[in-house]
């Protein structure tokens, strides 16, 4: 173990060293060592039973390529488990030049004059571990009996409440911890929407301002412009056009269309009428194609001061210009002259706000939106009448732990609200309950227009220079199905708040207000018009809205629910009351002992927070509960604790897979070199990841170690979580395993070792504050007990363990069975890196909660806020003047609602059943508005990207209609030539084998030309995934995949089929060559998990002879290495897509 004890001046305690450390080496006579290497007494027993001398290599024979192909799914079972051991070339160490004697330990003595190099660097705390093997195919396991790191699993008693302190040190939470800088790979930037505000446009959205041509909001005028002349709607278009994307003024755009009229009245075919009711301003030809935002959007002023909100009504009527609360002297607007000679009132500060019912009400008149909305509705379960709340202890009873939950209606929660809900406070007696008023009881859902919302709510940096930061809260909504609930034209961005800081409390909740007064109302129903079927029929009905869970990360879910905060020391969770000292011991993980937090007490402690009069009252209450009243409170059946899901993006990605890199393997030096030799941990790991093939898409790879510092993005740390054992196993390994020693700590000086002084003495501090808090100061374990483990297969059976438990639970569909062995295995993960001393931060105890979520929401893909996070990404993206005071949101607000009335505009054009070439070049022309349409979503190259694609239903999340899109260059091909004339005359005629195809000098039907009738195209797109030729330029980065769920090939070249004359006789194929099993049974120490990892070996550079294969049969990527062994070279792949292909029946529209 490291120690700083030098450096601090403290001598440190004195020791008997271990037995282990202090006995003479011998030569170890293993296979492995060859009587040439020194070992301890402990490695050459060990040795003896895992090394002997090994046996004549024995060769496998692999199957055939038809025996192959017909198994697809090769299992390393198959094959005899032997392992065949390399013999080392012998190594000695260096003499010794210096002995380094740390304080605390008692020098070294090199014995023959050969010592291990690891003796330089001894620690203190080093002693506290003992040599042990740690097995990679039981991560179930507790191995860890060591009585001096056995800490009791004791919650405590009831003791006296402490106050808060907020002593804890910053570094103990900061992931970049002991992290040298280094070089950060810049982000590619996507292309902006570019959305531009003439000063026109700015006076007009200042309150008071109507268009007397406004036609309202009736179901009659949004959409009226599809029942007019195509000329007509196209002419407003091509103005809407040049409004939002060329900046044009209100003047130029009423010129315009006038001048539109006169044109088109020419033209004889075009009806009077409506040549003569043809709108004349841009908000009526705005408001005719359904994309008037001014409907929507809402600008409220704030108190620069206190923030307090103001109406727009208020703003435009009041002599007052000074906010009206008592202790506030906070100027509200001022009064700016115009050229005009009028005046108007400008507020110093404000905010938009887009309403929720009035975009529900647009939602609900789109096309096929009220009956996307009905799909998840099951006839098995009576999801189509009404029916009562089914509780969860009831669906627990009825549960299949086979079943795999995959839609947020597959849940427990979906069916377990009541409608009608009413939150009611007595002030007496402080009780607060939430009552239905329907008699019997009514489930949520089961109403006919009973629509579930999820809220999102982050702030992100506006700007690029200096700190500017917003914050954006949006609406989805959970009715649709799961591949379209996050996109953007389906997503309501609802607030903007105005930076350049975070708000307050009392800020926050006055910008909540008018959409928590909104969704109050919605509870109650809400009368809207529905458009059904097509031609379009317009119904009025009774639409309801709840707020069903806040998704959002860390920080905002407890701003937003009125938590404690991460540092506080009683009430840092949400979910239970765990001490924050308590995770540094297994037992702040062990969720048996946890005791979670009542959702009506909860409430109940909020509602008397607000009934307190004073600040002090306030604050004592607030640190003993951890609750404070929020806007939310004021909804029924909305409770902090169970409506606010963990997000597993920030969680496992951004927290999780982050820290064990950084914090768990890099700044403690568990890569530095272990001896004198040419074998770098660090270089090893790093090119492994040089050396990884992945498609081309992927421009955001894993970080290489040394440039870990800075901004790594979640989807780089997905990428990292999903292959880390294979270049940790790289790093790690000596010859062909990873044996059972230890990293060596360093010199006393490096940074390493002053890193884990520093943690062990964090860690140390809060055990005492753990040990005191359960009344038991005397059971905390000295500080020397508190340094890490530095044992390399320790660290990766955990990494091992993570890995495993990742792939399990990100995953759009999952199993009740597997959530509990996910969650098993993340419970022993946090519970022995803290037995073996590895702090944690916070989000390893809140991954102690994501089993209860995933069973009351589906899984990940239902609470996670990737699609959020672009959400972010575009907003910040849209083009603005920099100004301050609220104009830059209302800027952000309004050319995201343009954004989406535009991509909703492409939609209704491409829905028209006879379009014409003109319709075909508005749609270009609106594709262009968004700088690049679907060409640009779908190669924006991002692993979120990639792995969105990854089943049929995901092609329609970028507007691609058909599941295989060819490339748009490709040539006529000889088949003679390339040898492939009879491969491609066998698959037609499998394909159609009562066609009678025929080659040459065969009578049939349907002659197969060798030139003329297959084009050779560069890469074929299957659901959205990119296949390319290996023989193409502009395919090879895409030449390896999965066919037939997990059988790897590369892919030599996309071929289409056409024979002319025959519409139905097309076909996109491909020629591909399979990877062939290994010839000798190889040994990972990931083999056990392979299954659940995606991982397979294969014989490096052994391909199959040529087959031709359908597109359609193409299923997945990999990642693909290279690892040499002693007996061989191997190729291994890794899964991509985390997706179980046989769990995606019915349920083929997912995200």
């Amino acid at each position: 173990m490291s120690s700083a004890f030098g450096d601090t001046g403290h001598a440190g305690p004195s020791r008997q060293r271990s037995h282990h450390k202090i006995r003479p080496h011998a030569y170890c006579h293993c296979a492995k060592c060859g009587g040439n290497i020194k070992q301890n007494a402990v490695v050459i027993k060990d040795h003896q039973t895992r090394y002997p001398r090994a046996p004549t290599p024995v060769a496998v024979e692999g199957d055939q390529l038809g025996a192959a192909m017909r198994q697809m799914n090769y299992d390393n079972e198959d094959y005899p488990n032997r392992l065949v051991n390399e013999h080392e070339e012998p190594m000695r160490s260096p003499s010794p030049q210096h002995v380094y004697s740390l304080p605390g330990s008692p020098p070294e003595m090199p014995i023959d004059g050969q010592h291990d190099l690891q003796a330089d660097f001894d620690a203190p705390g080093e002693d506290m571990e003992v040599d042990r093997e740690y097995p990679f195919d039981n991560l179930l396991g507790d191995l860890d009996d060591r009585p001096n790191l056995r800490f009791i699993d004791y919650v405590g008693a009831e003791i006296e409440e402490e106050l808060e302190e907020d002593r804890h040190d910053d570094a103990w939470f900061d992931e970049d911890f002991g992290i040298p800088e280094g070089a950060n790979d810049l982000e590619p930037q996507a292309q902006r929407f570019d959305f531009r505000v003439g000063e026109e446009f700015e006076e007009l959205i200042q309150p008071g301002d109507i268009d007397p041509d406004d036609e309202g909001n009736n179901a009659g005028a949004e959409h009226r412009a599809f029942q007019e002349h195509a000329l007509i709607r196209n002419a407003y278009i091509d103005a809407y056009v040049q409004k939002v994307i060329y900046g044009a003024t209100h003047r130029a755009l009423k010129h315009q269309l006038k001048s539109a009229r006169r044109t088109i009245a020419a033209n004889p075919v075009v009806p009077r009428e409506d040549i003569a009711g043809m709108a004349q301003t841009i908000k009526t030809a705005e408001t005719r194609l359904g994309v008037n935002t001014d409907q929507i959007i809402t600008t409220f002023t704030l108190c620069p001061l206190c923030k307090r909100r103001y109406s727009p009504e208020y703003i435009a009527t009041t002599d007052e210009e000074t906010c009206l609360n008592d202790w506030c002297e906070g100027v509200l607007f001022t009064v700016r002259n115009l050229a005009s000679g009028a005046r108007r009132r400008v507020s110093k500060l404000t905010y938009p706000f887009a309403s929720p019912i009035a975009w529900l009400k647009h939602m609900l008149r789109l096309p096929g939106i009220s009956e996307l909305m009905q799909t998840w509705r099951d006839d098995e379960r009576n999801d189509g009448e009404l029916g009562g709340p089914i509780p969860s202890e009831e669906w627990m009873q009825n549960l299949d732990l086979n079943t795999p939950i995959a839609d947020i209606s597959d849940g427990w929660g979906w069916r377990s609200t009541s409608a009608g809900l009413e939150r009611r406070y007595d002030q007496h007696t402080g009780n607060v309950i939430d009552e239905s008023i329907l008699d019997p009881p009514i489930r949520f859902v089961s109403l006919p227009y009973g629509i579930s919302l999820s809220l999102n709510t982050d702030w992100f940096q506006a700007t690029k220079e200096g700190s500017y930061s917003v914050g954006a809260c949006y609406l989805a909504i959970n009715n649709l199905p799961r591949h379209l609930r996050f996109l953007r034209e389906n997503v309501a961005l609802c607030i903007i708040m105005p930076g350049p800081n975070e708000p307050n409390h009392y800020a926050l909740d006055q910008m909540l207000e008018p959409l928590i007064d909104e969704l109050l109302e919605l509870k109650q129903g809400v009368q809207m018009s529905v458009r059904r079927g097509d031609p379009p029929v317009y119904e009025e009905k009774i639409v309801h809205g709840e707020l069903s869970q806040h998704l959002a990360d860390l920080m905002a879910r407890i701003k937003m629910g009125g938590g404690a905060g991460l540092k506080s020391e009683l009430n840092f969770c949400l979910y239970c009351h765990s001490r924050l000292s308590s995770l540094s011991v297994p037992a702040g993980y062990i969720r048996d002992s946890f005791r979670f937090r009542d959702p009506q007490q909860e409430l109940r402690n909020a509602y008397e927070w607000r009934s307190l009069p004073s600040h002090e009252e306030r604050k004592r209450l607030f640190d003993a509960t951890g609750n404070r009243f929020t806007a939310l409170h004021n909804i029924p059946g909305w409770y902090t604790a169970s409506s606010s899901p963990p997000d597993a993006m920030h969680l496992l990605y951004l927290g999780a897979t982050n820290w064990i890199v950084k914090q768990v393997l890099v700044a403690p030096g568990i890569f530095n070199k272990r001896r004198a030799g040419p074998h770098d941990p660090q270089a090893a790991f790093n090119a492994c990841l040089e050396s990884m093939w992945v498609p081309k898409n992927f421009q955001r790879l894993p970080p290489k170690l040394g440039q870990t510092q800075g901004s790594v993005k979640a989807d780089q740390w997905k990428l990292t979580s999903r292959i880390l054992y294979v270049p940790l196993y790289m790093a790690l390994r000596d010859g062909d395993a990873i044996p059972p020693v230890f990293a060596p700590p360093g010199n006393r000086n490096s940074t390493s070792v002053k890193h884990c002084a520093l943690r062990a003495k964090n860690l140390h501090q809060q055990r005492q504050k753990h040990y005191r808090a359960t009344g038991q100061p005397d059971l905390c374990p000295p500080l020397e007990e508190c340094y890490s483990s530095r044992s390399l297969q320790f660290h990766y059976r955990q990494v091992l363990r993570f890995c495993l438990a990742v792939n399990i639970i990100d995953k759009r569909s999952i199993t009740p069975a597997e959530v509990a062995f996910a969650q098993e295995l993340l419970e022993l993960l946090a519970k022995d890196y803290l037995t073996n001393n590895v702090p944690l931060p916070p989000n390893f105890h809140y991954m102690m909660h994501l089993e209860e979520f995933l069973l009351k929401c589906g899984s990940v893909y239902n609470t996670h806020v990737w699609g959020m996070e672009r959400a972010n990404r575009i907003v910040s993206q849209i083009n603005h003047n920099g100004k301050s005071g609220g104009i830059l949101e209302g800027t952000f607000m309004r050319g995201w609602w343009d954004y989406s009335a535009i991509q909703n505009l492409i939609n209704i054009l491409r829905s028209l059943p006879d379009r014409t070439e003109a319709d075909e070049s508005v749609i270009e022309d609106l594709l262009v508005a968004l700088q690049g349409g679907v060409e640009q979503a779908q190669q924006q190259g991002t692993l979120l990207a990639f792995i969105a694609q990854c089943q049929t239903a995901y092609t329609q999340l970028y507007g691609m209609h058909e599941s295989i899109r060819l490339s748009k260059q490709s040539r006529v091909i000889d088949l003679e030539r390339f040898d492939l004339y009879e491969l491609v005359l066998r698959f037609c005629i499998d394909l159609w084998p009562d066609a009678g195809i025929f080659g040459p000098g065969v009578a049939q039907n349907i002659y197969l030309a060798p030139v003329g009738m297959v084009r050779n195209h560069s890469y074929v797109e299957h659901n959205g995934i990119r296949y390319g030729s290996y023989h193409h330029t502009n395919g090879k980065g895409y030449c390896f995949g999965y066919i037939n769920e997990r059988y790897p090939v590369r892919v030599e070249r996309i071929l289409h089929i056409e024979f002319p004359g025959q519409v139905h006789m097309r076909s996109v194929c491909a020629v591909v060559r399979l990877f062939q099993p290994p010839r000798v049974r190889v040994q990972f120490p990931w083999d056990t998990w392979a299954g659940h990892l995606g991982a397979s070996s294969w014989e490096y550079g052994q391909l199959g002879e040529p087959v031709v294969v359908s597109a359609t049969q193409f299923s997945g990527v990999f990642a693909l290495f290279d690892i040499p062994m002693s007996y061989g070279r191997y190729w291994v792949t890794v899964a991509l897509d985390s997706v179980s292909p046989e769990r995606d029946e019915g349920h083929a529209d997912e995200q």
